[in-house]
């Protein structure tokens, strides 16, 4: 039978344990208990005291490890809470960071990510006392990280510096040694098969890992490992989503800019409209430039234009030598102190015909660079229907200029055909007569300066300005051309005189060995009214009577005695600089001086004779040269004629 007696003592003594923990006292108040019912009890009941005290810790311990497990398991509920909450991967990785360490209890926690080329990279530390260990890089295998992507399993080290059994880096171990890192902790995050990183957590002491530790930081890492996945393909979906709307609004901006130049090129707007929708629709400074890299008139103020010749030096050098073949017209960004660059070439008809220049502070894209080239797209069109018009009206401008200067046309029809080709004969005050393989070019651009018509006639440019022969000529002095101006009194009348005198003036200037230079017929002054009457004979006679006979004996005896003569009077009488100008020794010089004084007679010297055999000479030699076949184009009709604006 039991003892009644033993009952009573054992339901006496288990009670206060019963009430402790049910009551959730700490371990000191079940001590305590202990000591104050051994003190209290007989010496025979010790051994049950004990043994109650024993199991009633056991109690206290496993109630204490399910606490810590519920509240352990509450915080990888929360954590995993506000994980699946962030939508940015580097938002994750921090938080992950923060409360491994936090759940832990360690001083410092570190992630590793894998590269795609197989490396492993510390995207994130928490508690770090440096940035040693951020953006540290490890081959797979290297390392405690190393060894967790490898194995895919948890590893833990006591103390990693002293770890031999780990394969070490130099790198590794530098960082590791400024954060002080001995026991380290790693699991891997793993997504399915796949393990993408390392959750790692570390003290900077010693310390050993418990497999608890090891599986509570593993579910954090699981957790982790799902978080992130989903942040990035968050992320990615953002992106995608962000990349389509920019996409759908570049498309949506290119449609409204192509169908705005559309009316502007079925408007006949012209270059000014293009290029207004282009600044306003890519934000950027326009400038068009011809196929010479001559800035088109569009109205733009930007880029400024030693800003513009900054950028077109750059690289491989100005448009007009980019641009060379089909293979060269590709786009060209550039990027200077200044902004950013596109250059965009223009063709029209397989040919280059010019660039679209186009300046701004963002760079450019796929987009904008696709509506600059649609821009380029719709200017040649604009040039090239300017230029068919243009053409055009040169050719009725060359035909009206034509008949006006050969005069086979009633003057009455010219002025009729004046209006219709835009041209107003009593605007011209003066007419410009150029020589050279540049004369018509040259022309052209004197008619655009002036504002005036030009054509090429007779092998020659002409421009009908209406300025003074003064003005057209300092225009036309920096062309390498020769060229007369002379003044017209605004009717088909005086035109034509005036071009007859342009002409004849050019003569005279080659006839002096000026040829590239410009004058106004006025500026000939005697020349141009000695041979304007040169038909009488008087000029003949005057040159005859004073060096007729020096002349006669050089055909006679094949002499150079007139150029000898003509040298030295040049020279004002100077021996040795006559000497030195004909290539002739002195004496030479004294002999030919004393043969020329037997021929002309001793008076020749007098200095008022010899003013007069001066210019005998000088007019023998102007003579000669008018009078030589080809020194002027026989006039007929223009070849190539074309009138400018």
């Amino acid at each position: 039978m039991p003892d009644p007696a033993g009952t009573a003592s054992q339901h006496a003594t288990a009670s206060p344990w019963l009430k402790l923990l049910a009551e959730g006292a700490p371990l000191t108040a079940l001590e305590e208990c202990r000591h104050r019912l051994v003190a209290d009890q007989a010496p025979e009941t010790h051994p049950a005291v004990e043994a109650e005290a024993r199991r009633a810790l056991h109690v206290h311990a496993l109630l204490e490890a399910r606490t810590r497990q519920a509240a352990e398991t509450a915080v990888l509920n929360d954590l995993a809470r506000r994980l699946a909450a962030l939508h940015a991967p580097q938002d994750v990785l921090d938080e992950v960071a923060a409360q491994a360490r936090r759940l832990l209890g360690t001083d410092l926690s570190y992630i590793m990510l894998a590269q795609d080329d197989a490396a492993l990279r510390i995207e994130v530390v928490d508690g770090s006392i440096g940035s040693a260990l951020r953006g540290v890089e490890l081959a797979r295998g290297v390392g405690l990280g190393g060894l967790v992507v490898r194995t895919g399993q948890p590893h833990w080290c006591a103390d990693y510096r002293h770890d031999d059994h780990l394969t070490h880096a130099a790198t590794v171990d530098a960082a590791a040694a400024v954060e002080q890192l001995r026991g380290i902790l790693g699991v891997p995050l793993r997504l399915g098969e796949e393990t993408i990183g390392v959750l790692l957590v570390a003290q900077r002491v010693p310390r050993t890992w418990t497999d608890h530790q090891t599986t509570l930081l593993t579910a954090l890492a699981a957790h982790a490992a799902l978080a992130l996945h989903n942040a990035e393909l968050f992320d990615r979906h953002q992106r995608t989503t962000a990349e389509l709307r920019r996409r759908a609004e570049a498309d949506r901006r290119a449609v409204a800019l192509h169908q705005r130049l559309t009316h502007i090129v079925l408007g006949g707007a012209g270059l000014h409209a293009v290029t207004d929708a282009l600044r306003e629709a890519l934000g950027a400074g326009i400038t068009v430039l011809d196929a010479h890299d001559t800035a088109l008139a569009t109205g733009a103020t930007d880029p400024a234009p030693d800003t513009l010749a900054t950028a077109l030096a750059a690289d491989t050098g100005p448009p007009a030598a980019c641009f060379t073949g089909p293979a060269d017209r590709a786009t060209r960004l550039r990027d200077t102190p200044d902004g950013h660059w596109a250059l965009a070439p223009v063709v029209v008809a397989d040919e280059y015909a010019g660039c679209v220049v186009a300046r701004r502070h963002q760079p450019f894209d796929a987009n904008t660079v696709r509506s600059l080239e649609t821009g380029a797209t719709v200017i040649g069109l604009v040039l090239a229907s300017e230029r068919a018009a243009t053409e055009a009206e040169r050719r009725v401008r060359g035909e009206y200029l034509t008949a006006l200067l050969d005069g086979t046309t009633d003057d009455a029809v010219l002025l009729r055909r004046a209006r219709s080709g835009g041209i107003d004969p009593a605007a011209v005050r003066t007419v410009l007569v150029l020589d050279g393989p540049q004369a018509g070019p040259a022309a052209a651009r004197a008619a655009r300066h002036h504002q005036g018509w030009s054509v090429e006639y007779g092998g020659l440019g002409v421009a009908l300005l209406p300025a003074t022969p003064a003005e057209a000529r300092d225009r036309v002095a920096p062309e390498p051309v020769t060229a007369v101006a002379a003044p017209a009194g605004g009717t088909i009348a005086t035109i034509r005189a005036a071009h007859r005198r342009a002409r004849s003036g050019l003569r005279l200037l080659h006839a002096l060995g000026r040829t590239g230079a410009a004058a106004d017929s006025d500026e000939l002054g005697i020349y141009e009214a000695l041979f304007s009457n040169a038909g009488d004979g008087t000029l003949d006679r005057f040159v005859t009577a004073t060096i007729g006979p020096l002349a006669d004996h050089d055909r006679a005896h094949g002499t150079r005695f007139t150029e000898t003569l003509d040298a030295y009077l040049t020279h004002a009488s100077r021996h040795t600089a006559t000497a030195e100008a004909l290539h002739i020794h002195p004496n030479t010089l004294y002999q030919r001086l004393a043969k020329i004084s037997a021929v002309l007679g001793e008076g020749w010297k007098k200095p008022g004779r010899a003013v007069e055999v001066q210019w005998a000479l000088r007019l023998h030699r102007l003579s000669h040269r008018l009078a030589t076949p080809g020194t002027e184009p026989d006039p007929g009709t223009a070849k190539g004629a074309r009138g400018a604006d």
